[in-house]
């Protein structure tokens, strides 16, 4: 129903996870990786986001603004999401409303290619069908991600450019091809958000870690994959 609400395909736009998935493309930041490719989730994900907090806080998190030093920040608050959905009749999925609202899960997601949260200027129309609120960025603005709530109560997160929702944009149009359905639920966008960039952590940094168990078994689903 989603996906014929916003008439786009599917697709994962991520990083890469050295050694087990490659970007297809040399000098990659994303690449859209197939949709039922993707590794099963393992975790119940509850609206508490207890699966979240369960994990310790990392440095440079996304409630900590940007990564580089200089950069604008703008948090994505409680407030500025209230006064962002104040004109148009939403309910917002628990686990996104909860995740703007408070710290302590946002301290325990990193990005890797320093993506960083903003509420954007405006909620986007879909037709009459719901809206887009606009809710992560790349730091180099070449990605953006936001939650389709859709009047039936559906959701999805949306990921592709350009970056809808900023008075510099663009309005979305049904069927475009700028950008694709990433997940079914805010729940699932955010788990292999948190996953891949902390498996992208273990693998690329100078102080690797051995990957949890969970991590691997997540990783290794793309051996199948390969040729």
């Amino acid at each position: 129903m989603t996906v014929d609400a916003l008439g786009t395909g599917r697709g994962w736009p991520s990083i890469d996870l050295p050694g087990y998935r490659e970007h297809p493309a040399e000098f990659a930041t994303y690449s859209t990786f197939a949709f039922d490719e993707l590794p099963p989730i393992e975790r119940q994900l509850d609206d508490g986001l207890s699966w979240l907090l369960s994990q310790p806080p990392v440095e440079y998190s996304l409630g900590g603004g940007h990564i580089y030093e200089g950069d604008p920040v703008r948090p994505a608050t409680g407030a500025e999401l209230d006064s962002l959905t104040s004109d148009v009749n939403v309910r917002l999925p628990p686990v996104f409303d909860a995740f703007i609202r408070t710290l302590e899960p946002r301290a325990r997601v990193r990005s890797c290619t320093a993506c960083y949260l903003d509420l954007g200027d405006f909620p986007v129309a879909v037709d009459t069908e719901g809206w887009l609120i606009h809710f992560l960025s790349d730091q180099q603005w070449v990605g953006h991600w936001l939650l389709y709530v859709g009047r039936d109560g559906s959701e999805a997160v949306v990921a592709g450019y350009p970056p809808y929702g900023f008075a510099q944009g663009a309005d979305f149009e049904r069927g475009t091809d700028e950008a694709v359905v990433c997940a079914d639920s805010f729940s699932e966008f955010l788990y292999r958000f948190w996953i891949e960039n902390e498996i992208w952590f273990a693998l690329a940094d100078e102080s690797a870690r051995e990957l949890t168990t969970e991590e691997k078994r997540y990783a290794e689903h793309y051996r199948r994959f390969s040729t």
